[in-house]
Parts: C-alpha cells; structure tokens; sequence
C-alpha cells in the first residue's frame, strides 16, 4: 500500500507557497440565510419546498403553533415536512410556516465562486506547526511559524475599507496561480474580475455567515491549509 509522507506534504505546501495566493470574496446567493413565511397544505401527509436545505422550521395556524417531533417532523436537507402518527394538525386545512433557507454545504467539485466581487493578494503565507501556545491565531487552531517546509500553510489576508463596500458577503475562496492584466498599476493589491486574465485554482471554499461590508472596516482573514 503506497503512501503520501509527511516529507511529500511538506513539498506540497513549498510547491503552493512559490505560487500567486489570494482570497477571493462573493456574495454567493442571496437567499442564503433568507426568512420566509407562506402557506401551505399538507399533500400524502408532507409538504416539500422547491428548495433546500431549511432550517428554524415553524408550523401553525392562527394562535396554534404546532410542536416538532409530536406533530411534524423537518428533513432540512430535503426540505420536507411530514405529519407525525398522532399529529394534532387538521390534514385538509392550511397551515403557515415559517422557515429559514440554510446556507448550502460547499461541494468538493467547486472551480470557482458563485458570484465573486474580488480578491486580495495574501499579506503572510508561512509554514507552521500546531502549538496551543502559538503566535498565529486562526479558526481551527495557533500554530508557530516554521524555519522548514511543513505540511501546513499559514495564510493572512487583509482587506482594505473600501474593498466591497456596501456589499454581502457570503462565500470566500483561497485560489491559487491567479494571472492578472499585466497593464494594472504596479503594487495594486485588490483585484476585480475584471482584472483578472486566468482565474487560477480554487484551493478552499468556504460560505460564511453573511457579513456585511461598509466602508468603516477592514476585514482579516486567516487559514491554515493541511496538505
């Protein structure tokens, strides 16, 4: 059985590290976390919405509101409503539910982002090593910076105030071997799509929380990518 050693993951990481790194932003898809309220009837005993996945599922009617598991149950990924057994739930009557559109899980075959604004070239790319005590803070972990190749990449973006002012983001994607027009200014760090001649590759993809930019904040980023 053939393995990748820990020597072969650090020469991965040394091999993305020598390449052009940004992070991407966008603001995905707009109904993304999105509120709704409608009604419905129960047809066979379920109701299914034209999209998924949902989430903070709420049944009821009038002054009535229904109780999950005892009279209904959620399938969010499907997005379907079933009747319980010894539901209390009139079956012919319309009910009101009100529910929430989940932010969909990221698919390993993403090449690229769903409706990207721009991207920021890396301030800090490190190897580093996992140390509860370490300098470099990030979601997953501290970690301390590495004299030697590892298997793991520190990366630090920094967005500046006016970069996507005003704008919703909901996805941010780490691309590697981006090419951009060389006649942009020298020193230009930020790029829109429209500078951009070869996209690259997506190296992680990540929907976030909705996060809305104004032009009175900086945004920081910052990854660990394990090879």
């Amino acid at each position: 059985m053939s393995i990748l050693t820990q020597s072969g993951r650090a020469a991965i990481a040394a091999s993305i590290k020598k390449q052009s790194i940004h992070l991407a932003w966008g603001t995905g898809d707009s109904s993304w976390e999105s509120s709704h309220k409608v009604e419905k009837t129960f047809v066979k005993g379920e109701i299914k919405f034209d999209h998924q996945p949902i989430k903070d599922v709420k049944v009821f009617t009038g002054q009535t509101t229904y109780q999950p598991s005892i009279d209904y149950t959620v399938n969010g990924s499907t997005g379907v409503i079933k009747l319980t057994e010894n539901s209390s739930i009139p079956v012919s009557d319309k009910v009101t539910v009100e529910y929430s559109e989940s932010t969909p899980p990221e698919l390993i075959t993403s090449e690229k982002l769903l409706n990207e604004l721009g991207r920021r070239t890396a301030d800090e790319v490190l190897f580093c090593t996992g140390d509860e005590n370490g300098e470099l803070i990030t979601p997953s972990g501290r970690f301390r910076p590495s004299n030697v190749p590892t298997n793991n990449l520190y990366l630090k973006f920094t967005f500046d105030f006016t970069d996507a002012a005003n704008q919703v983001i909901r996805e941010l994607g780490v691309m590697v071997g981006t090419k951009i027009k060389e006649e942009l200014p020298e020193g230009q760090r930020y790029f829109e799509p429209q500078d951009i001649e070869e996209h690259g590759i997506l190296l992680i993809l990540e929907h976030t929380v909705p996060l809305i930019r104004t032009a009175a904040t900086r945004e920081t980023f910052s990854f660990v990518v394990t090879f």
